[in-house]
């Protein structure tokens, strides 16, 4: 324990680490993280057109999506969303404004029938709007 961190949470950071809880919660997680960027990565494979590359990260949360140079995908958003699918543009990760022809997408917070429905609607909208 220390003077400057909230007691309450240093207790709190005890429990979970004592007696393995952490570290077997750790184990798990990293599986079910594994096992949900599988699935979305064979979706994209089926579902996204060819003209879209995108990340296979070894870990983390997220893919990074790289469209056509010449599309914008905060223009693509409004019509993911009106397929019940969202993204974040990469804009927002792009301290100078560039990265616009980039999205990034979230695996952790979805099971993986709706990571792959999600998926072939995002698939969808891509290819209406690259004329595939």
């Amino acid at each position: 324990m220390d003077l400057h961190t909230s007691t309450f949470n240093q207790v709190v950071a005890y429990e979970v680490a004592k007696d393995g809880f952490l570290r077997s919660h750790v184990r798990r997680i990293r599986e079910v993280y594994r096992q949900r960027r599988d699935v979305m990565l064979a979706a994209m494979e089926t579902h996204f057109p060819p003209q879209v590359r995108w990340t296979r990260p070894q870990g983390g949360l997220f893919l990074w999506a790289t469209l056509p140079e010449e599309m914008d995908a905060a223009e693509l958003l409004p019509a993911a969303v009106a397929q019940n699918v969202a993204f974040v543009p990469g804009t927002s990760f792009f301290p100078a404004g560039d990265g616009r022809n980039t999205m990034r997408l979230n695996f952790s917070n979805a099971t993986p029938e709706a990571i792959e429905e999600g998926i072939a609607r995002l698939g969808k909208v891509l290819r209406e709007a690259i004329g595939n």
